[in-house]
């Protein structure tokens, strides 16, 4: 059993950095319902991963309103889609709620 879930967390994480803008967009765009809930799922697991020190979302952001957001950004910026899918999603994210700046920095 722990084998196998060590397993499904190495391939879970080897196919995230695969994800790329064009095939996120494509999911996010998809006719089937898995596909777009495989690319919601990818787009809050990026946000949740960098709150706090990345972005600054409020507590109140909803997962559609930052789908949207990611969606729109990939949709007007075609240039930029052959980047990964979690530096588009740190990049809207941290653009739309930044945090602030720590510390006294010279």
């Amino acid at each position: 059993m722990k084998r196998a879930l060590i397993l499904a967390l190495m391939v879970g994480s080897a196919h995230a950095e695969f994800m790329d803008g064009n095939k996120l967009l494509s999911d996010l765009q998809s006719g089937y319902v898995e596909n777009r809930m495989y690319g919601m799922g990818y787009i809050i697991g990026i946000a949740d991963m960098g709150r706090g020190y990345i972005n600054c979302m409020p507590e109140n952001a909803t997962a559609g309103q930052i789908r949207d957001m990611v969606k729109n950004y990939l949709e007007n910026t075609p240039a930029e889609r052959h980047q990964t899918g979690d530096i588009l999603i740190n990049r809207v994210l941290k653009a739309v709620w930044p945090c602030a700046r720590r510390g006294n920095s010279m």
